[in-house]
Protein backbone atom coordinates (compact mmCIF):
# COMPACT_ATOMS: atom_id res chain seq x y z
CA UNK A 1 0.00 0.00 0.00
CA UNK A 2 1.42 3.04 -1.19
CA UNK A 3 0.11 6.88 0.24
CA UNK A 4 0.68 10.18 -1.76
CA UNK A 5 0.69 13.66 -0.76
CA UNK A 6 -2.32 15.34 -1.66
CA UNK A 7 -1.45 17.47 -5.31
CA UNK A 8 -1.70 21.20 -4.26
CA UNK A 9 -3.81 23.41 -6.57
CA UNK A 10 -3.88 25.93 -8.98
CA UNK A 11 -2.58 29.02 -6.99
CA UNK A 12 -4.16 31.21 -9.54
CA UNK A 13 -7.31 29.09 -8.95
CA UNK A 14 -7.43 29.19 -5.34
CA UNK A 15 -6.99 33.40 -5.65
CA UNK A 16 -9.89 33.51 -7.76
CA UNK A 17 -11.94 31.27 -5.33
CA UNK A 18 -10.85 33.19 -3.14
CA UNK A 19 -11.47 36.78 -5.25
CA UNK A 20 -15.21 35.38 -5.73
CA UNK A 21 -15.85 34.90 -2.17
CA UNK A 22 -14.53 38.18 -1.06
CA UNK A 23 -16.95 39.99 -3.61
CA UNK A 24 -19.61 38.35 -2.30
CA UNK A 25 -19.10 38.81 1.00
CA UNK A 26 -18.36 42.97 0.23
CA UNK A 27 -21.62 42.99 -1.31
CA UNK A 28 -23.11 41.30 1.65
CA UNK A 29 -21.20 43.29 4.08
CA UNK A 30 -22.57 46.44 2.18
CA UNK A 31 -26.51 45.69 2.21
CA UNK A 32 -25.55 44.96 6.10
CA UNK A 33 -23.26 47.97 7.39
CA UNK A 34 -23.89 50.34 4.54
CA UNK A 35 -27.42 50.21 3.02
CA UNK A 36 -29.81 49.12 6.32
CA UNK A 37 -28.07 51.57 8.26
CA UNK A 38 -28.28 54.71 5.63
CA UNK A 39 -32.05 53.78 5.19
CA UNK A 40 -32.98 53.63 8.66
CA UNK A 41 -31.37 56.97 9.60
CA UNK A 42 -33.17 58.81 6.55
CA UNK A 43 -36.32 57.66 7.43
CA UNK A 44 -36.35 58.58 11.05
CA UNK A 45 -34.60 61.83 9.96
CA UNK A 46 -31.67 61.52 11.64
CA UNK A 47 -29.49 60.63 8.82
CA UNK A 48 -26.29 63.71 9.62
CA UNK A 49 -23.51 64.32 7.26
CA UNK A 50 -21.40 63.10 10.26
CA UNK A 51 -23.05 59.55 10.91
CA UNK A 52 -22.92 59.65 6.78
CA UNK A 53 -19.16 59.81 7.13
CA UNK A 54 -19.12 57.28 10.11
CA UNK A 55 -21.47 54.50 7.84
CA UNK A 56 -18.56 55.21 4.91
CA UNK A 57 -15.55 55.52 6.73
CA UNK A 58 -16.86 52.02 8.94
CA UNK A 59 -18.07 50.43 5.55
CA UNK A 60 -14.40 50.94 3.87
CA UNK A 61 -12.42 49.68 6.73
CA UNK A 62 -14.72 46.93 6.57
CA UNK A 63 -14.57 45.90 3.10
CA UNK A 64 -10.80 46.06 3.09
CA UNK A 65 -10.76 43.97 5.91
CA UNK A 66 -12.61 41.42 4.84
CA UNK A 67 -10.59 41.18 1.08
CA UNK A 68 -7.44 41.07 3.30
CA UNK A 69 -8.36 38.50 4.99
CA UNK A 70 -9.92 35.90 2.66
CA UNK A 71 -7.20 36.48 0.02
CA UNK A 72 -4.43 35.56 2.14
CA UNK A 73 -6.01 33.75 4.79
CA UNK A 74 -3.49 31.30 5.01
CA UNK A 75 -0.95 33.56 6.63
CA UNK A 76 -0.56 35.49 10.20
CA UNK A 77 -1.36 38.57 8.12
CA UNK A 78 -4.76 36.84 7.39
CA UNK A 79 -5.48 36.15 10.99
CA UNK A 80 -4.70 39.53 11.90
CA UNK A 81 -7.27 41.01 9.58
CA UNK A 82 -9.81 38.56 10.37
CA UNK A 83 -8.92 39.68 14.04
CA UNK A 84 -9.45 43.11 13.08
CA UNK A 85 -12.77 42.08 11.44
CA UNK A 86 -14.34 41.27 14.15
CA UNK A 87 -13.32 44.14 16.24
CA UNK A 88 -14.46 46.65 13.83
CA UNK A 89 -17.63 45.19 13.23
CA UNK A 90 -18.20 44.99 17.13
CA UNK A 91 -17.22 48.54 17.37
CA UNK A 92 -19.54 49.60 14.51
CA UNK A 93 -22.10 48.14 15.76
CA UNK A 94 -21.65 49.56 19.05
CA UNK A 95 -21.21 53.01 17.78
CA UNK A 96 -24.31 53.02 15.35
CA UNK A 97 -26.86 52.53 17.37
CA UNK A 98 -25.17 54.53 20.28
CA UNK A 99 -24.91 52.19 22.95
CA UNK A 100 -27.80 50.31 22.70
CA UNK A 101 -30.22 53.73 23.15
CA UNK A 102 -32.19 54.77 20.28
CA UNK A 103 -33.94 58.10 20.59
CA UNK A 104 -36.72 58.98 17.96
CA UNK A 105 -39.07 62.19 17.66
CA UNK A 106 -42.03 61.77 15.69
CA UNK A 107 -45.23 64.65 15.99
CA UNK A 108 -43.83 66.38 19.37
CA UNK A 109 -43.34 62.55 21.12
CA UNK A 110 -40.00 61.65 22.14
CA UNK A 111 -39.74 58.09 22.40
CA UNK A 112 -36.48 56.43 23.57
CA UNK A 113 -35.66 52.65 23.26
CA UNK A 114 -33.14 50.91 25.23
CA UNK A 115 -31.89 47.69 23.57
CA UNK A 116 -28.65 46.70 25.40
CA UNK A 117 -29.25 43.08 26.02
CA UNK A 118 -29.97 42.86 22.13
CA UNK A 119 -26.87 45.07 21.55
CA UNK A 120 -24.75 42.62 22.65
CA UNK A 121 -25.86 39.60 21.41
CA UNK A 122 -25.52 41.68 18.20
CA UNK A 123 -21.67 42.55 19.21
CA UNK A 124 -21.23 38.67 20.63
CA UNK A 125 -21.35 37.32 16.66
CA UNK A 126 -18.00 39.18 15.72
CA UNK A 127 -16.34 38.45 18.29
CA UNK A 128 -17.49 34.84 18.52
CA UNK A 129 -15.70 34.61 14.88
CA UNK A 130 -12.58 36.47 15.67
CA UNK A 131 -12.27 33.59 18.42
CA UNK A 132 -13.14 31.26 16.01
CA UNK A 133 -10.62 32.69 13.35
CA UNK A 134 -7.64 32.33 15.87
CA UNK A 135 -8.71 28.90 17.03
CA UNK A 136 -8.73 27.37 13.64
CA UNK A 137 -5.21 29.32 12.80
CA UNK A 138 -3.90 27.87 15.67
CA UNK A 139 -5.25 24.48 14.76
CA UNK A 140 -4.17 24.57 11.43
CA UNK A 141 -0.45 25.50 12.33
CA UNK A 142 -0.14 22.98 15.08
CA UNK A 143 -0.77 20.24 12.68
CA UNK A 144 1.10 21.29 10.13
CA UNK A 145 3.77 18.81 8.98
CA UNK A 146 7.28 19.28 9.67
CA UNK A 147 10.13 16.65 8.13
CA UNK A 148 12.72 16.07 10.35
CA UNK A 149 16.42 16.40 8.78
CA UNK A 150 18.94 14.44 10.49
CA UNK A 151 22.38 16.34 10.07
CA UNK A 152 25.60 13.73 9.82
CA UNK A 153 29.13 14.65 11.43
CA UNK A 154 28.33 16.65 14.45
Amino acid sequence: MRLEAPKKQNRALIYAGRAMQAAILVAINYAIFFVVPRLFFSSTSLLTAEIEIMISSYFLILASLTVLHLLIKDHIVGLASAVGLGMVEALYIYVITNGGVLTLSYSGYTITLEFKQLLYLMMALPLLNMVKQIVDYIGRSSTQHIEMVEVEGW
